[in-house]
């Protein structure tokens, strides 16, 4: 009702701006005849019926298109001013013949009436389009504001909860072990594993903010995770690299790879007889897969999963794909969609 109780306020004032528009003096805004009486109603009329069609119109193509985007918007007004024009053609002819000029006019203020009625009656339509498309935009940005604040919440959590994922005290332990024993039996390879942790570790500080890196730049930290896990797990670990891409500027959320990688090392049970067998591939130049034969640990707590559930996050709200997982009886996969540059 209150919707209904504004737009009869304004037609009110609608009549009120053009009557005082028409008459010659002021004196004759506050005469009143049986013109008067059948202008005011019909414009009132004419008002509701042109601003419930317009609002219906704008709602049904609101619910079926998607008008969050300016040029959305632009196209959904133009439509209504296009629905509009054959409305206000009808009511200025039905009011200068019927209402009015029942008892004929001469031909020529006939259609000098209509034109200027339908005038008047097209730019009220417009102002009608404009006060909802101009609602609609406001209730879109306060939306979007909302919406860009809970994930920017959510990045901030994701990419702290990431940059804790990697920096694994247990992945630590394990690599300094490593290394003190290839101090005593081989130098050269423990000057190496020095060298590649330290560019691992300096590619997670210097991209932990980054919401995506490049292919090239994950595939070069993710050689140097790789040469520690092979240091450590030695032949208990088949790690194949069965790339065919062309473009390495495609982005992806940094350490990405790394994680489903340590995901399948740490949920799999694997040994020298039974190793453990990484394949990483792509499917064209749309996505990575990461595929690993799944024999699960045998361990009393069930896996969260919370390292592909944080990452399925961070690849949402950087990139608006999802991850897509494949569990199968034998077989463990993970895709990774990439963003073409």
């Amino acid at each position: 009702m209150k919707r209904y109780r504004l737009r009869f306020i304004l037609a009110l004032f609608v009549f009120a701006f053009f009557k005082l528009t028409n008459v010659q003096n002021q004196e004759d805004f506050f005469e009143w005849n049986i013109i008067s009486t059948v202008s005011l109603v019909y414009m009132i009329l004419v008002f509701l019926i042109l601003w419930e069609v317009i609002f219906r119109y704008i709602r049904r193509q609101r619910r079926s298109n998607d008008i969050t985007t300016n040029k959305g918007l632009y196209i959904i007004s133009t439509k209504a001013a296009l629905l509009v024009l054959p409305l206000v053609f009808l009511f200025a002819f039905i009011y200068d013949t019927f209402l009015i000029n029942f008892e004929c006019c001469p031909n020529e203020e006939i259609q000098g009436n209509f034109i200027v009625n339908s005038a008047q009656g097209f730019v009220i339509g417009l102002l009608i389009i404009s006060y909802e498309i101009i609602l609609i935009y406001i209730k879109n940005a306060i939306k979007e504001g909302r919406e860009k604040e809970v994930m920017q919440k959510e990045l901030v959590a994701a990419k702290y909860e990431g940059l804790k994922n990697q920096v694994n005290p247990h992945f630590l332990f394990n690599s300094f072990s490593v290394l003190s024993a290839l101090v005593e039996d081989d130098s050269k390879k423990a000057i190496e594993f020095i060298s590649k942790l330290s560019d691992m570790y300096r590619y997670i500080l210097e991209n932990d903010q980054k919401s995506v890196v490049s292919l090239e730049a994950e595939l070069e930290f993710l050689d140097s995770y790789i040469f520690l896990l092979k240091m450590r797990h030695q032949a208990a670990l088949v790690l194949k690299i069965e790339l065919s891409l062309r473009n390495m500027h495609a982005m992806l959320p940094p350490m990405s790879i790394q994680l489903i990688v340590e995901n399948a090392v740490k949920h799999n049970r694997f040994s020298i007889d039974e190793p453990l067998e990484i394949v990483i591939s792509n499917e064209e130049e749309k996505s990575i897969v990461v595929s690993n034969t799944k024999r699960p640990k045998e361990s009393l707590t069930k896996s969260t999963k919370i390292g592909l559930k944080n990452l399925s996050k961070r690849l949402q709200l950087a990139t608006n794909k999802p991850l897509e997982i494949t569990d199968g009886d034998d077989s463990f996969k993970v895709r990774l969609p990439l963003i073409s540059q």
